[in-house]
């Protein structure tokens, strides 16, 4: 029930704070919550400046990522297999949402969708079967409790801080947790993302 709104508006620019706006706007819209997922809220909790953020949508990225894409152009990636959507914004959607000091580069900025979902593996290592989900399941399935919060971002509930494994305890203690037994057996690159993380 914590709100770290304050925590969020001081961790983006200002141009990509208006977008994140903008798109938890139209999610309220649609009644499909949106919540900002993984590195970027223990980033923001540990008071460092955020760029690149995952989103993810309670229901179907690309019903969400086709709906933003009609109304304010770009162009959308799907990739159905792993229920994700991107977003890129090209001119048109630059001349579409008038954000101050937001100015079309070389580079298109884009944002990435996922749908909240679960992940199954055949075999250890193997790429993930992944099927759709509420938003405790998908913070679940990821590497470490550090790494399993949300700050939800639609309507009323924009900064309300999701944090059902214990993350921000965690993190204060520096300790790197995964979620369940089956963790580096699933994804043993996880391994090195540990000793990182350490």
């Amino acid at each position: 029930g914590r709100n770290i709104s304050d925590l969020l508006e001081r961790s983006l620019d200002g141009a990509r704070l208006e977008l994140l706006h903008l798109l938890a706007n139209q999610a309220a819209l649609l009644r499909m919550p949106l919540y900002l997922v993984g590195g970027v809220v223990r980033d923001i909790l540990l008071g460092r400046a955020v760029n690149d953020f995952d989103l993810v949508v309670d229901g179907s990225s690309a019903e969400f990522a086709e709906y933003i894409v009609k109304k304010f152009g770009g162009k959308i990636l799907i990739h159905s297999k792993f229920m994700t959507a991107t977003w890129v914004l090209n001119e048109v959607t630059f001349e579409r949402v008038k954000i101050s000091g937001l100015q079309f580069a070389d580079t298109p900025l884009s944002f990435d969708f996922a749908s909240a979902r679960t992940e199954t593996y055949a075999q250890p290592g193997a790429l993930p079967t992944v099927k759709p989900a509420k938003i405790d399941a998908d913070l679940y399935r990821r590497d470490f409790t550090i790494n399993a919060m949300a700050i939800r971002l639609d309507g009323d509930h924009f900064g309300e801080l999701v944090d059902l494994y214990q993350g921000i305890a965690d993190l204060k203690r520096g300790l790197v947790r995964v979620l369940h037994a089956q963790s580096f057996t699933d994804d043993p690159t996880r391994i090195f993302r540990a000793a990182r993380f350490a």
